[in-house]
């Protein structure tokens, strides 16, 4: 069973998303938070859909923003924007699940790290990102006119100063200790990401687990890459 869900934050915008189920499922909800420039109908994201509801979770994915003019705009969202909506997308479910699990990709991962969400179960990171010192890293530069970031990904994408500010700034030191429930950590080889983050790991004061997968890029789209991402996830949460 899917249905579309409409939340309404607080600065009366709205959060579009997907929830999906068995019939009978448990009371266990995977909430899985995009990365920058993702969206919830992204293939990790619904991919994943029939394979965790056939195992009998329910799921629900969600946009930051979205073409709907009533939704959060992407050159008007920031890291804050993010932290405060995925926590009105924790606080709307609450009441509804036993249990509630955060799978997080990317600047997604961050969002969990930063966000408060004290009835949270079980935490899992898709290839984590952190800060970054140069804007350059990102192939993208400042716009003095418009006050925005355009990053060129093989098209022009507008940017929010605050959202690429707080981003930068990002510390995985930091967000380490955030991290208050057990964790695991899914890194993508080719990405590298995961020696940035392995001096860290050791800090973290909860039970938690860490692999990386071979020949996977950053996004997973490799042959059989998405099979083991999700794989790997399931054995964390089962």
């Amino acid at each position: 069973m899917q249905k579309a869900i409409k939340i309404k934050t607080k600065d009366n915008k709205i959060i579009f998303g997907t929830l999906d189920k068995k019939t009978e499922s448990k009371k266990t909800l995977l909430i899985f938070v995009h990365g920058f420039t993702g969206n919830q109908n992204e293939h990790h994201y619904f991919n994943a859909v029939p394979f965790f509801t056939r195992k009998g979770f329910t799921t629900f994915r969600f946009n930051f923003y979205d073409k709907d003019q009533r939704s959060r705009q992407m050159p008007e969202s920031s890291i804050s924007t993010h932290v405060n909506d995925l926590e009105t997308v924790y606080n709307h479910f609450t009441k509804k699940y036993k249990e509630i699990i955060l799978v997080g990709h990317s600047l997604g991962a961050s969002i969990i790290l930063l966000s408060q969400m004290p009835g949270v179960s079980k935490i899992i990171l898709w290839d984590p990102t952190s800060g970054f010192k140069n804007i350059q890293e990102k192939d993208a530069y400042f716009n003095q006119k418009l006050d925005k970031y355009i990053f060129n990904w093989g098209k022009a994408i507008i940017v929010g100063k605050s959202l690429v500010d707080e981003w930068q700034k990002l510390d995985i030191g930091t967000l380490v200790k955030n991290i208050n429930v057990p964790c695991k950590f899914i890194f993508a080889e080719k990405a590298d990401k995961y020696k940035s983050w392995k001096p860290f790991l050791k800090k973290i004061k909860t039970p938690y687990d860490s692999v990386v997968i071979k020949k996977a890029s950053h996004t997973f789209v490799e042959e059989g890459v998405e099979e083991k991402l999700f794989s790997e996830t399931l054995k964390w949460i089962q």
